[in-house]
């Protein structure tokens, strides 16, 4: 299966095939357990500035390359869609692909792991390697309510500043890409590190923290460069792979 990295233009096949891979990582979430029933999201930016969002009411394993909503920045339908918008998708999403040109994909979760480790005042710790592979990258947000407030752009926005995930305090995980790939890369470890973390707290033992010359060193090693690399090149089609096996039907 081609991957976003590998195709350009901006002709009907494009489109579709973002629709699939799109549609592919929302069966990966539910198939990791990550979703929130029908809340939370992931988007990814067309060629003519629209974005393709999940409609508000449909289950993760439910999502389809056919039913993704597609909208334009202000919100407005591009395409028919019969179901409605959330408005607190649209406003988080809208924010971070309007003031990050080379951000072309969002992802976010209320995942129980990512949520508990929002609500700790130190967030995530440099416990394990996957944390470190993204610790370096990570900024915060604090806690607003429900994200829906147009205002709240521009204070996401300046808070992710150049680096490619946020934790939302109180609230969850959000992760940015050049790609779908590049996205869900990041989700993955970020993830993967705060479920680590969860449960290494729980031991209640005392904890052992690589050295900061480690620290350091992974934090150097795991610039985007590498991250598209990685996530475009073999993470994303692997991912794609699994989907096709395990979560079939998305494509249609």
């Amino acid at each position: 299966m081609a991957t976003a990295a590998k195709i350009e233009g901006n002709d009907s096949a494009y489109i579709w095939r973002m629709r699939c891979e799109l549609a592919a990582a929302y069966r990966l979430v539910a198939l990791f357990g990550w979703d929130d029933h029908i809340a939370t999201h992931l988007s990814m930016r067309l060629p003519d500035g629209s974005f393709l969002l999940n409609p508000f009411g449909l289950m993760f394993d439910e999502i389809t390359a056919s039913s993704l909503m597609r909208l334009d920045m202000d919100g407005q339908l591009v395409e028919p869609c019969d179901f409605p918008l959330n408005p607190a998708g649209f406003n988080i999403h809208a924010g971070m692909l309007g003031a990050r040109a080379d951000a072309n994909s969002v992802m976010h979760l209320h995942t129980r792991d990512g949520v508990a480790v929002s609500a700790l005042k130190e967030g995530l710790l440099p416990l394990s390697q996957n944390a470190l592979n993204v610790w370096h990258d990570i900024a915060y947000h604090e806690f607003e309510g429900i994200a829906s407030a147009e205002d709240e752009r521009a204070r996401l926005a300046a808070d992710i500043g150049t680096k490619n995930l946020m934790i939302l305090r109180n609230h969850g995980t959000l992760t940015l890409g050049r790609s779908i790939g590049g996205a869900f890369a990041r989700l993955y470890m970020l993830e993967w590190a705060c479920t680590a973390q969860v449960r290494t707290l729980s031991m209640g033992r005392e904890l052992q923290l690589p050295s900061q010359a480690v620290q350091d060193k992974q934090g150097a090693m795991m610039g985007s460069d590498w991250v598209n690399a990685f996530a475009e090149e073999r993470f994303w089609p692997a991912m794609l792979r699994k989907a096709e096996r395990e979560c079939p039907g998305f494509e249609v």
